[in-house]
C-alpha cells in the first residue's frame, strides 16, 4: 500500500490543500485508480470533485504538471478562485479521458516516472545513491491487496518473484503509540521461518514509511472467505484448524504467543493452505504478563481481557472462536465494545448445544470446540501442551505429517481467477488513514521521532539494504 506523502506546507490556501489531498491519495507513482463515492459537481468538497466516476484512472504525470503550473499562477495572482476552477476542470478532464478497469487495479511503477512526479510535487523522500541497495524503487508495484492499522499492503514484484509489501506510515505508528509493536514484529520475523507462517525477506524505511516485504498469498484471508461462504463444512474447518495449529505449534516451540489469531490474520495460498500473519502484538512468553492486554475483542481470551497472566492457551481460545464461527456462522460472544463482550464472557460459559449443531457435523467436533472455549485456562484444551489438541478424538487418525509436508489436498481452494481481496473495505480504510497521516505528518520533523526506528532494516538474501539516515532528516 504505497502512499507518497507530501511535505507539509505552511500555506493553507484551498489550492495547497487540494494538492496535498491529491498526493495523500496517490496509490502508485505513475498511474493510479481511484475508488470513491459518486459526487455532485456542485458539492464544495474539492478533493472529491476530482473524481467524476468510480474507478477513474488518473495520469499523475499530467496532474503533477498541472499542480506545478497552478503553484506558479497562485504566487502571481491575487484571486485564486478562477484558477482553482480551471485546475479542477483540467483534472476532471484527465480523469474522464481514462478507461475504467474491469478487474483488479494493476498499477505500473516506473522509477524515472517516480522521480519526476516526486520532484514536481515536492515530495520529500530520501533516495539511495547506490542503485544496488534494496529500497522501495527496487520493486514493481501492482495493486493494493489490504489495509492494515498503519497503511496499505501491496502486491509487488522483484526479479520475477511476487511479494506482499506492508507499508506503514511512521506518522500513524507514532500517533497510535505503536513504535514498540512494529519494531517487535520486525525483530520476531527476522528470527522465524516456517511453511505455515508469512515469512519476511526485506525490511527498510524512508522518511515517511516503514516497509516489510513478505510472502504473497493470492488466496486472500479467511475473513473475506467466511464473509462469502457464511459457514464452512466440517472437513474444511478441520483442515483450517489443523493448519493454524501447526503454525501456532511452531510459534509456541519458539516461546512466542501470537495473541491476535483471527480470520483477518489467516491467509490462503494458491493451494488452499493457511498461513499465519501479523506478529505486531505477539510476545515472547514470560511469567508476568498481566499488563499485556492487546488483542481483538471477540477473539481475545478471558484471562487477557481481565488483565491476568496468560500462556499459550490464549491462542487456543482464539482457535476455538474461529472453529465456532466456521461451524455456526457467528462468534460465541458478540458486542459493540470490549466491555460488552467481557460482560458476556463473565456472565456465562458458551457451549454449543445439540440443537445448534449443523447437519453432518460430528459429536467430536462439537466437543473439540467447546473445550477450546473454556473460560478457565486450566480447563481449556491445550493448556498442558499442544499434544492435547492432536490427541483429541476429532483428530483421530488425522495425517499430521502429510499436512506438515503439504502433501494433503486442501478441501477448500480459492479460485485463482477471482479477486480474493475486499477492495471496498480497502478504499474506506485507506481514506481514513490518509486523513490521520495528513494531520500528524509534522511529527516526523522531530529527529528524535525518526531515531525510534533506527535499525529497522533487514534482508535475508545477502543483498545490500538501503539504510535510512535519521540524523539528516531534522
Amino acid at each position: 500500500m504505497m502512499k507518497q506523502t507530501p511535505k507539509m506546507s505552511q500555506a493553507s490556501s484551498p489550492n495547497n490543500k487540494l494538492i496535498n489531498t491529491l498526493l495523500l491519495k496517490q496509490k502508485s507513482p505513475s498511474q493510479y485508480t481511484i475508488q470513491s463515492p459518486a459526487v455532485s459537481p456542485t458539492q464544495v468538497s474539492l478533493p472529491k470533485a476530482l473524481y467524476p466516476h468510480k474507478n477513474s484512472s488518473i495520469d499523475l504525470t499530467k496532474l503533477a504538471t498541472l499542480m506545478k503550473q497552478q503553484k506558479v499562477k497562485q504566487s502571481s495572482s491575487e484571486g485564486s478562485k478562477d484558477s482553482m476552477t480551471q485546475l479542477i476542470a483540467k483534472a476532471r478532464a484527465i480523469a474522464m479521458s481514462a478507461k475504467t478497469p474491469t478487474g483488479p487495479i494493476h498499477i505500473r511503477n516506473d522509477s524515472a516516472q517516480v522521480r519526476k512526479v516526486n520532484k514536481e510535487a515536492e515530495v520529500v523522500s530520501p533516495k539511495a545513491t547506490d542503485t544496488k541497495l534494496i529500497n522501495k524503487s527496487a520493486f514493481t508495484f501492482e495493486y493494493v491487496i489490504g489495509i492494515g492499522g498503519f497503511g496499505k499492503v501491496w502486491k509487488v514484484k522483484r526479479t520475477g518473484q511476487q511479494y506482499a509489501m506492508k507499508e506503514m506510515s511512521k506518522a500513524l505508528v507514532i500517533t497510535k503509540k505503536s513504535v514498540n509493536s512494529v519494531m517487535n514484529e520486525r525483530m520476531l520475523l527476522s528470527q522465524l521461518k516456517h511453511t505455515f507462517l508469512i515469512n519476511m525477506y526485506y525490511a527498510f524505511q524512508d522518511r515517511e514509511n516503514l516497509y516489510l516485504v513478505m510472502d504473497y498469498m493470492c488466496g486472500g484471508d479467511l475473513r473475506f472467505h467466511i464473509g462469502r461462504m457464511r459457514r464452512f463444512n466440517e472437513e474444511q474447518t478441520k483442515f483450517f484448524v489443523a493448519s493454524i495449529f501447526i503454525g501456532l505449534e511452531y510459534l509456541h516451540i519458539n516461546n512466542i504467543i501470537h495473541r491476535d489469531i483471527k480470520p483477518e490474520n489467516l491467509v490462503l495460498d494458491e493451494k488452499g493452505f493457511v498461513h499465519i500473519t501479523d506478529l505486531g502484538i505477539a510476545r515472547v512468553m514470560k511469567q508476568e504478563n498481566s499488563s499485556d492486554t492487546s488483542g481483538t475483542p471477540g477473539y481475545m481470551a478471558p484471562e487477557v481481557m481481565c488483565r491476568q497472566n496468560h500462556t499459550f492457551a490464549v491462542d487456543y481460545y482464539a482457535l476455538g472462536v474461529i472453529a465456532y464461527e466456521f461451524m455456526l456462522g457467528r462468534r460465541p460472544y458478540v458486542g459493540r465494545s470490549r466491555q460488552e463482550i467481557r460482560d458476556q464472557i463473565l456472565a456465562r460459559q458458551v457451549q454449543i448445544k445439540a440443537s445448534e449443531v449443523p447437519q453432518n457435523w460430528s459429536v467430536e467436533a462439537v466437543d473439540f470446540v467447546n473445550r477450546l472455549l473454556q473460560r478457565k485456562p486450566t480447563s481449556r484444551l491445550g493448556f498442558n501442551g499442544g499434544h492435547e489438541i492432536k490427541l483429541h478424538p476429532w483428530f483421530k487418525n488425522f495425517p499430521w505429517s502429510k499436512l506438515q509436508n503439504r502433501e494433503l489436498k486442501a478441501p477448500f481452494v480459492p479460485n485463482p481467477s477471482d479477486d480474493n481481496f475486499d477492495q471496498r473495505q480497502i478504499v474506506i480504510e485507506d481514506e481514513e488513514n490518509a486523513e490521520l497521516i495528513a494531520q500528524n505528518m509534522q511529527l516526523l520533523r522531530d529527529p528524535n521521532a525518526q531515531q525510534q526506528f533506527a535499525g529497522y532494516e533487514y534482508q535475508s538474501n545477502n543483498e545490500k539494504i538501503f539504510v535510512f539516515d535519521q540524523s539528516k532528516q531534522s
